[in-house]
């Protein structure tokens, strides 16, 4: 649908979100996309004319998934067994089924990756912090409230997905955009050396996983409550959850291609999540004293699948801007490796390539300002 189909859908669905007599005065403006195939939209109702009854503005979500009759659209599957289990997510406020709309809780334009390029992730470790805290209550509450309806209970972190999450790597970023080309036993023989520590990821107890839970993904509110310090959380792009190990969400947020943070801080959220994490979490995290070799583990498969987003935002949709985030995702993959000898057959053959595609991107990346994912 192009967007003057969007817009004209919105204009038409407007009147279950406002009165009526507001909807012509409304201002649609077009919002920046993420990765996905959907499409975002802010509507303004006049400042004038706003009130406690109506929202003065709303989030539109376009999205093209065809929903087979008496199927149910993944995000607001999931959106139902995370507000069971008391996570931050914005309101549904309408959807209109047969023009692919969502309306939406307007969380408003900060993220947390802004909210720390303002002011530096030392200032912002108290946002992490609740972070923290939601992560927890989605791996344990999340989990809970599951039930033979929900569809991330029927999905999984399995060897299948991450082997054909390690395949999109190489598809897409090392021979599309990389263009560099393997033989195939070449790159069998990489892949087989992910094995061992895919293998261990796979093996521990699953949990509900976000997916993809970093700070481009958890807005930060303007209107903020009573404790600055604690300031208002929304979480979005949760509609493809699904099942895995406790380390997966916990990697993807302190191991994000968008922020770094110190050793210091990332070794204070490792303590935050198992002082919240409850007994059965624990017991999913395994040994304790494996606890950084299985986040690094779980950290390998993630980083290297984010390079083949990347990559094939890049390549396929012409998104150049993602190139940014190569080259500090490298830089997450080298530290990991010089942590674990055991990595280093796969450092041997595997980072070889990772830093040519961070040359490659480096030499290719336009400015970073004005990007979203």
């Amino acid at each position: 649908m192009t967007r003057e189909a969007h817009l004209s859908a919105i204009r038409r669905s407007l009147p279950a979100v406002v009165p009526p007599p507001l909807v012509q005065p409304a201002e649609i403006v077009p919002l920046a996309g993420d990765a996905s195939s959907r499409s975002y939209y802010r509507v303004r109702v006049p400042h004038t004319a706003s009130s406690h009854l109506f929202p003065a503005s709303v989030v539109v979500m376009a999205y093209p998934d065809e929903i087979a009759p008496g199927k149910e659209l993944p995000f607001l599957n999931v959106h139902r067994y995370l507000r069971l289990a008391g996570i931050p997510v914005p309101d549904v406020l309408h959807h209109k089924p047969e023009s692919r709309l969502l309306f939406l809780e307007d969380a408003g334009d900060t993220m947390l990756e802004d909210a720390v390029k303002k002011h530096g992730t030392t200032a912002c470790l108290p946002m992490y912090e609740q972070c923290i805290e939601v992560l927890v209550r989605i791996q344990a509450d999340g989990t809970r409230t599951l039930d033979g309806s929900a569809i991330p209970a029927r999905l999984a972190f399995d060897m299948a997905k991450f082997g054909e999450e390690i395949d999109f790597f190489f598809e897409h970023a090392v021979r599309k955009y990389g263009g560099i080309h393997l033989s195939g036993s070449e790159e069998r023989a990489i892949e087989d050396l992910f094995i061992p520590f895919l293998e261990r990821t796979v093996s521990l107890p699953r949990v509900l996983t976000h997916r993809d839970y970093h700070s481009r993904n958890v807005m930060v509110l303007a209107d903020t409550p009573a404790k600055p310090e604690k300031p208002g959380l929304r979480v979005l792009d949760y509609q493809d959850a699904r099942m895995g190990s406790v380390f997966y969400d916990l990697a993807s947020l302190l191991r994000d291609s968008y922020v770094t943070l110190a050793e210091e801080e990332e070794d204070h959220l490792k303590y935050v999540w198992r002082h919240l994490a409850h007994k059965e979490l624990l017991r999913a995290a395994g040994d304790p004293g494996a606890f950084t070799e299985l986040l690094d583990a779980a950290a390998l498969q993630r980083n290297v699948k984010a390079i083949g987003t990347f990559g094939n935002q890049a390549h396929t949709r012409g998104k150049k801007l993602y190139l940014h985030f190569i080259p500090p995702t490298v830089a997450r993959l080298r530290s990991n490796f010089s942590r674990n000898p055991a990595m280093r057959p796969l450092s041997e053959k595997l980072l070889p390539l990772l830093e040519a595609l961070a040359e490659k991107a480096m030499s290719e990346t336009p400015s970073p300002e004005g990007t979203n994912s």
